[in-house]
């Protein structure tokens, strides 16, 4: 994958078959999410886990796990809910890629808009 291709890899998933969540990773991959982020969304979106769960199936650091976490939470791919048992304990899940699709597009938008508005002011735009 090269990034000035991008759509004909991505016309050329949709030939072979590739499904929503292979498709949400090509183009996540070319959004710069770290390969660890998109490993644990897709992680997540075959069930919810813990840190610890996830710590044993990719085998990486908690401190990593929860870096990639925080950014996944913060652009709202993932969500949180305190499970009880002997402790509380976060279980996260993930955000169906339909959704994620539209919360991508929304921040293109903005960050297009944004990006304009500066363009606009310093006349380059005229």
């Amino acid at each position: 994958m090269v990034k000035g291709n991008y759509l004909l890899d991505i016309e050329h998933a949709f030939k072979e078959g590739k499904k929503t969540p292979e498709l949400l990773e090509m183009i996540l991959s070319y959004l710069d999410f770290k390969p660890a982020e998109i490993r644990i969304y897709n992680l997540l979106l075959n069930k919810p886990q813990t840190i610890k769960q996830i710590e044993e199936q990719l085998r990486i650091s908690e401190r990593t796990i929860r870096k990639h976490i925080g950014r996944l939470d913060e652009d709202g791919f993932i969500v949180k809910h305190v499970e009880q048992g002997r402790r509380l304990k976060y279980v996260y899940a993930a955000v169906p890629p339909t959704e994620v699709w539209k919360r991508l597009q929304a921040r293109i938008h903005q960050t297009l808009d944004e990006i304009t508005k500066v363009l606009e002011s310093k006349s380059f735009l005229l």
